[in-house]
């Protein structure tokens, strides 16, 4: 009996070593799950050019909302850089300006 036990234990230490634990599975499951719903998403579009359309649609009117919450933001972000270079001292503006030149120049970068 201790020798199954034994036995049972190595198969699942195995299993576990080549698999990965349960989350790795469930990963794999989802995944699938996704591809059979982009499958079956993508044969009714393919079959209904309206609602294919009308989806495409709506998906350009979302992305261009999404631009335009992003340009808010940057302006909101900007003016708040504004506000908060009037509350600087004097004696510390050129510090300042310096220090979000090279900072804003970094992300620039960074981004392109």
């Amino acid at each position: 009996m201790s020798g199954e036990v034994h036995l049972g234990k190595m198969i699942s230490g195995s299993v576990k070593e080549v698999l990965g634990d349960e989350d790795l599975l469930l990963e794999v499951v989802r995944d699938m799950i996704k591809d059979e719903i982009k499958e079956r998403i993508q044969k009714a579009l393919e079959e209904n050019p309206e609602i294919k359309a009308e989806l495409e649609e709506a998906l350009e009117e979302y992305y261009k909302a999404k631009m335009r919450q992003t340009l808010a933001v940057i302006k909101i972000a900007k003016s708040s850089v504004h506000l908060g270079l009037r509350t600087v001292p004097a004696d510390l503006q050129d510090d300042v300006h310096k220090e979000l030149e090279k900072e804003i120049t970094r992300i620039i970068d960074d981004t392109l």
